[in-house]
């Protein structure tokens, strides 16, 4: 796995389902370096419009361990 690589959560755990994500859930990874068996994941939020009228995401970054991703081929 490398930055910007395009990734699903495929394990519940606690300290994911606090943050909001579960199992399914698709995301990026920024900052790619593993640390201590973690990355740093920008997982897909839901979309809204800012006060300029722009269609905007709302992320939610969360490290995961590495074992708990797949990498999702073919997806940008």
């Amino acid at each position: 796995m490398k930055d910007l690589d395009r990734v699903e959560l495929i394990k519940d755990r606690a300290q994911y389902l606090k943050e909001g994500i579960k199992a399914g859930a698709r995301g990026t990874i920024m900052m790619g370096e593993e640390r201590n068996g973690y990355v740093l994941v920008f997982f897909d939020g839901d979309w809204y419009k800012n006060k300029y009228g722009f269609m905007l995401m709302h992320e939610i970054d969360v490290a995961v361990r590495v074992e708990d991703l797949k990498v999702i081929e073919g997806e940008e």
